[in-house]
């Protein structure tokens, strides 16, 4: 199979059933079709609470699915010289959508976690309450967002519905009280600990 044309995603190859696990193949189709695929197929498998598509795939599954996509769009873009530019765009937008999915994917997974560890609702990390626990715990969020993901405050601001200046200053805050205070450090880096451990670990969620 050359992907010197266009492809799109299939599930359920037969050879899957004989190795017990999903596997994907490609099949020629119009330029059109194949991005609109990908894009659509990109968008539909995560499940999480900024991302909010109707997903029935099980979240090991569509993280395959979504490594699938990954590598095959970058083989896309790595033979440029020999697919058409406007293909190579798509699959470099498509790629940049990932990309957010994946980042909104471990934002959420931290601030639910965050959320249930002082018995909340993940919805009031994102509400517009500024009820002193609440907002305590919101800024306790931002700051681990930004600590394990090293997104940028944009994107971190967004997920929690606040400007970008609001998490640098909550970031700033709960840094300043971790420099002051050694058992709220020793705190901090458990739960870090635990988050950490929940996060997927294929190599495009750590890059």
């Amino acid at each position: 199979m050359m992907l010197t044309e266009p492809y799109h995603y299939s599930g359920n190859k037969p050879a899957a059933e004989a190795s017990g696990r999903r596997t994907f193949y490609l099949s020629p189709t119009s330029e059109e079709a194949a991005c609109t695929a990908v894009v659509i197929s990109a968008s539909d498998i995560r499940c999480n609470h900024s991302v909010r598509p109707v997903c029935t795939t099980p979240q090991s599954a569509a993280d395959e699915l979504v490594d699938t996509l990954e590598a095959a769009l970058r083989r896309v873009t790595m033979l440029s010289a020999h697919t058409s530019p406007s293909l190579v765009d798509l699959a470099r937008g498509a790629l940049a959508a990932l990309t957010r999915i994946r980042m909104a994917g471990r934002l959420a997974n931290i601030s639910d976690h965050v959320a249930r560890e002082f018995r909340l609702r993940p919805d009031d990390l994102l509400s517009r309450s500024r009820e002193q626990r609440i907002a305590f715990v919101r800024q306790l969020a931002m700051y681990l967002c930004r600590k394990i993901t090293v997104a940028p405050f944009e994107s971190i601001g967004e997920h929690f519905n606040r400007d970008h200046s609001t998490v640098i200053h909550a970031y700033e805050l709960i840094e300043r009280r971790i420099e002051g205070e050694t058992a709220f450090r020793l705190f901090i880096e458990k739960l870090e600990g635990k988050i950490t451990r929940t996060m997927p670990t294929t190599a495009a969620a750590a890059a």
